[in-house]
């Protein structure tokens, strides 16, 4: 139980993810938004909760099994791992920073939105949930965290959904105001697009360098 308070970073991790966030606001400006970006939410926040529950059935089958002491020993291997492996994203997102004010490249696939359908859209966030380098490891480690707390199922399970919506608010949010037809609202999110897909670089940098920082906590935890 006493871990369980390392899901809020691993919430807040999740949450700042601008290329998803993009994506949806792209989707609630295209002409079939307001039925597009519904699809596209419940597809991303339906993987994000399987990932997140493999994680903690797996944690909680393994730690049945298993000594404390072994448990411990992987949970310690797991956050060396990804300490370097948020770090060397931390690295590799600096180094493809647009540079000399070069603007920043819109992604190819984000021009494609205009002509969005909900199919689209559902296949879009599949593709985005499972192959994000930044929330598969932290829903997994979430996941996790909540399968060796040995709670009920029912609160095991409540756990596991609070964390995803914890994580998935910008795209619930989103969704919400895709039923919106203001004018005002749309020229807001129009800004909001730009800025990410601007700072998309720095924002991944800072949140990767963090995320690193954390998991290099969680190794001095351990060996102290």
């Amino acid at each position: 139980m006493n871990q369980l308070h390392d899901l809020l970073p691993l919430a807040v991790g999740i949450l700042i993810s601008p290329l998803p966030v993009v994506a949806i606001i792209a989707i609630i400006l295209a002409p079939r938004g307001r039925t597009a970006a519904p699809a596209y939410a419940s597809v991303f926040i339906g993987v994000s909760l399987g990932v997140v529950m493999v994680g903690a059935l797996t944690a909680a089958g393994s730690s049945s099994v298993s000594p404390s002491g072994t448990a411990k020993t992987v949970s310690f291997v797991l956050a060396i791992v990804l300490a370097l492996g948020f770090a060397a994203l931390a690295i590799a997102s600096w180094l493809s920073r647009p540079r000399h004010d070069q603007p920043s490249r819109t992604p190819a696939w984000l021009a494609a939105l205009d002509a969005v359908t909900p199919g689209k859209a559902a296949t879009l966030a599949l593709i985005m949930a499972v192959t994000n380098t930044k929330n598969i490891p932290l829903a997994l480690k979430g996941g996790a965290l909540i399968g060796e707390a040995h709670l009920s199922l029912l609160s095991a399970g409540g756990l596991c959904l609070a964390l995803v919506v914890a994580g998935s608010l910008p795209l619930i949010i989103a969704a919400a105001v895709a039923t919106s037809g203001s004018t005002a609202v749309t020229k807001a999110l129009e800004r909001v697009k730009t800025e990410m897909i601007a700072h998309n670089a720095m924002i991944m940098t800072v949140l990767f360098a963090t995320l690193a920082a954390n998991e290099a906590a969680q190794v001095i935890r351990h060996l102290a």
